[in-house]
């Protein structure tokens, strides 16, 4: 009965289609988390749209849910569904710029690295992420915090319009006069609504940027990092802050404060000299950069490695989180380490009511990031991951995480709590009218709303 239910969907479209015992399944279904083993019923890289329509059809008339795979970063897991079609658009790469109004069309399974360079050749940007190699569908919907999110926001608030393919199959064009709701809830609502297949965003001039990191250990470190809260207060909207903090190879923890200024040289030195010249650091890399260094600032993470990550989106920064910082850095081992991405600006500033994302008062993105290979660490790094949420939790805006950083068993309370109340309800009202049926469900996940 299977195989024939395979052969209708080979008629219907024109797409490639990988069974678990297909040459090149096991390649196409490898996970960037090694922790995520779900193996999808098939794995379906359509050719064009109309693929997807019809294999969201025959998803639906087989009563299968459906996964998608962008890049495929999701460390919890969403783009490896078990028993699920998985719908890969990792493929579909490109972007074109129009520089007159400044406006960038991408496919959804275009990289950081695409869009960055597309947009570079035109001296413009889009607010997205750090890591280039991330898919940016995934994370546009879901956030994206980038080196341009104190003057211009989330990668969410740059987004003006989407195609979206629904559970019934239907296309539908999205921005602020056709389906603005929906343009809402795609702005932070992540894929609970359908397969989005094209991304539009808003770009700005990016002419100059003066970044690199500052490194920091020693018995000062925690004032250090007290002195990086101080100068993130005051910052203006040019200068993005980031903390990653580690066990040194002495056994000592140490941090690195990340720095990206959207500017020449001058501005950015006079807003992080004084960070330079604490008697903590022993290293300071600042140079001028373009953005396409800049966003290079981050090594990709490999796929195959086992991670296991978890956080908080947090209202304030205290004396608490310097300690846990300084904590776990003592406690991390193998390729773990602890991230602050700070928060302020434009960020804070773009009205509530732009954007179903949650995370607009969050003065920072705290996470844990257990990377490591061995099984037999399991659950040290578990463990290590989870008593720094533990700490910080008590600065978290509500209880819930940065949905792109969701940990690999991830409940749907703090999925819930990641949004307002408010907010949470007219999602829930978004997803029973597109996916009433959850078919859509390999994702921080927005049930329908009950029937009343």
């Amino acid at each position: 009965m299977l195989g024939e239910a395979v052969q209708d969907l080979r008629g219907r479209t024109r797409g490639e289609l990988l069974q678990p015992a297909d040459v090149g399944y096991e390649e196409a279904r490898e996970a960037y988390n090694a922790m995520a083993t779900g193996r999808p019923a098939m794995i379906f890289r359509p050719a064009n749209v109309p693929d997807v329509v019809a294999a969201v059809r025959w998803a639906q008339e087989s009563g299968l849910a459906i996964g998608v795979r962008g890049g495929g970063h999701s460390v919890a897991g969403h783009s490896s569904p078990d028993g699920a079609l998985l719908i890969d658009l990792s493929r579909w790469r490109g972007a074109t710029v129009d520089p007159a109004t400044r406006t960038a069309d991408a496919l959804a399974g275009c990289r950081l690295m695409d869009l960055d360079a597309a947009t570079y050749a035109h001296g413009l940007a889009a607010p997205s992420g750090t890591f280039i190699d991330t898919g940016i569908g995934g994370l546009t919907l879901s956030g994206g915090i980038s080196w341009l999110v104190s003057s211009e926001g989330f990668a969410c608030d740059a987004l003006i319009g989407a195609q979206l393919v629904t559970a019934d199959g239907d296309v539908l064009e999205v921005d602020e006069t056709r389906e603005p709701e929906l343009l809402w809830g795609l702005r932070g609502g992540g894929g609970n609504f359908g397969i989005v297949t094209h991304l539009r965003y808003a770009l700005t001039e990016v002419p100059a940027m003066f970044g690199g990191r500052m490194r920091f250990r020693g018995g000062a470190l925690r004032d250090a990092i007290l002195r990086t809260f101080e100068v993130e207060a005051a910052a203006p909207d040019e200068l993005v802050l980031a903390i990653v903090a580690w066990r040194d190879e002495d056994g000592s923890p140490a941090i690195s404060v990340n720095v990206g200024w959207r500017g020449h040289p001058e501005g950015g030195m006079a807003a992080v000299g004084a960070l330079a010249r604490h008697p903590a650091c022993y290293e300071a890399d600042l140079k001028p950069m373009n953005w396409l260094q800049q966003q290079t600032l981050y090594e990709p993470i490999p796929f195959g490695l086992r991670q296991y990550w978890k956080g908080h989106l947090i209202g304030r920064l205290d004396e608490s989180l310097a300690d846990a910082l300084i904590s776990s850095a003592s406690e991390a081992t193998n390729e773990s380490f602890a991230l602050v991405e700070l928060i302020h600006g434009k960020a804070h500033r773009i009205p509530e009511a732009h954007a179903a994302f949650g995370g607009r008062s969050a003065v920072a993105n705290v996470t844990a990031l257990a990377i490591w290979e061995d099984p037999a660490d399991d659950e040290a790094e578990i463990a290590w991951a989870r008593r720094f949420a533990d700490r910080v939790s008590p600065l978290s805006v509500r209880g819930g995480g940065y949905l792109n950083y969701a940990e690999l068993d991830q409940t749907a309370a703090r999925v819930a709590a990641a949004y307002p109340p408010d907010s949470w309800m007219r999602l829930q009202q978004l997803k029973r009218r597109l996916d009433p049926m959850n078919l859509f469900r390999f994702n921080p996940n927005i049930p329908p709303e009950a029937d009343s």
